[in-house]
């Protein structure tokens, strides 16, 4: 899929009121409870769901009794949507929708009691039973689907890779579907995440997204360090990478054995650039290599399909980072963030793996992971 531009952050930006909204059961809460929180965050993560905690002054000085711990307003099971920007409705983006299922007193010693209320995207409402199920001549992509479409009550927007392995027998052994999902995910090299729509703000339906790290979501945001990038810390370390991937398997209709070896050469990510010397870390990996035989394949197009993305998989492990910005709701799990200011070797293109959001007496700020991703 093509990228688009990339934006500035800096540029036709608000940053100066950061502004927050809880509603429940699709209720905005009303200014007396807004007041009483003490900060707001959520987390997103490709290998984990989403998650969300608002920290909330839980004592009442007049009455000299505790504000919310002993009612239900924020009881478990609670439907709750977290928007998050700045100040005008335009500013500010549905950052999540779940349900609350945490509760964490705060008794200090000194200053106020808190409560805590945390809790996941609505990915943790699929986690409801364990199914078994076979699946017959479909694409992973097609599995996906009619999964969300029969069973998870969800649209699944999935990625069509190339090559996309048609398989014979695929068999679901008493997984919960979400797992088994990610299972699927992680053995062709995508990732799930949850993409919640808005408009003019109201909630749509959430869209869950079964795709590759090659296929954008949202815009792609240049970083300039000491501009708009706060801080960065990015590493490099061959240690664990690997010049090719061998998968080994056994037609069993043939009788005959089934073998791909993927090299570097053959991947369209590299885990570099040119500036980063990606040709020397190449030379002085390829002759380390890794076998798998483990995971079953049924022909050498599914053993070749395998053996690209393990090494793909692993290419872009070659160089991490830690970042923070100022609060940016946009920024999310699934991003493609362009770091420039930080010198050849490290500049270039990102793909964002995690990011944490705060909002609380200091501002609006914008923590985030990424991974090296030259296309």
């Amino acid at each position: 899929m093509a990228e688009t531009k990339s934006i500035p952050i800096y540029q036709g930006q608000d940053f100066w009121v950061p502004a927050f909204e809880v509603k429940l059961q699709g209720r905005a809460q009303g200014q007396g409870v807004i007041r009483d929180v003490q900060s707001v965050s959520y987390k997103d993560n490709i290998e984990q769901m989403d998650s969300f905690e608002i920290t909330i002054n839980n004592w009442d000085a007049d009455t000299r009794n505790f504000k919310y711990s002993d009612l239900d307003i924020f009881d478990p099971g609670t439907q709750l949507e977290l928007w998050m920007g700045y100040f005008g409705k335009e500013n500010m983006r549905l950052m999540l929708k779940g349900e609350i299922n945490t509760l964490r007193s705060s008794f200090p010693a000194g200053g106020v009691p808190t409560l805590a209320i945390g809790g996941l995207n609505i990915l943790d409402k699929f986690r409801k039973e364990q199914v078994s199920h076979v699946y017959e001549e479909m694409t992973d992509r097609e599995i996906a689907q009619q999964i969300g479409d029969e069973r998870l009550n969800i649209k699944v927007l999935a990625d069509k890779p190339d090559p996309e392995p048609r398989y014979p027998y695929v068999f679901q052994d008493n997984k919960l579907d979400i797992l088994f999902l990610m299972e699927r995910a992680r053995r062709i090299g995508f990732d799930i995440f949850v993409e919640e729509k808005a408009s003019a703000g109201k909630s749509e339906d959430s869209v869950l997204r079964f795709a590759s790290s090659s296929e954008l979501r949202r815009n792609v945001y240049q970083l300039i360090y000491r501009k708009s990038l706060i801080e960065f810390s990015p590493e490099l370390t061959t240690a664990k990478q690997v010049g090719k991937v061998t998968v080994n398997g056994w037609d069993a209709k043939a009788k005959k054995k089934i073998t791909y070896t993927a090299t570097r050469k053959e991947l369209n990510v590299r885990g570099a650039g040119d500036a980063a010397s990606q040709d020397k870390i190449d030379s002085t990996v390829e002759d380390k290599g890794e076998i798998v035989a483990t995971k079953p394949v049924a022909n050498d197009d599914e053993a070749r399909a395998m053996a690209l993305r393990l090494l793909e998989t692993n290419a872009k492990e070659l160089i991490k980072a830690t970042g923070s910005v100022p609060g940016l709701p946009d920024l999310r799990a699934g991003s493609v963030v362009m770091v420039d200011g930080v010198g050849k070797r490290f500049a270039g293109r990102y793909f964002v793996t995690a990011t944490t959001h705060t909002i609380a007496d200091g501002g609006y700020s914008t923590q985030f992971e990424c991974r090296r991703e030259e296309t």
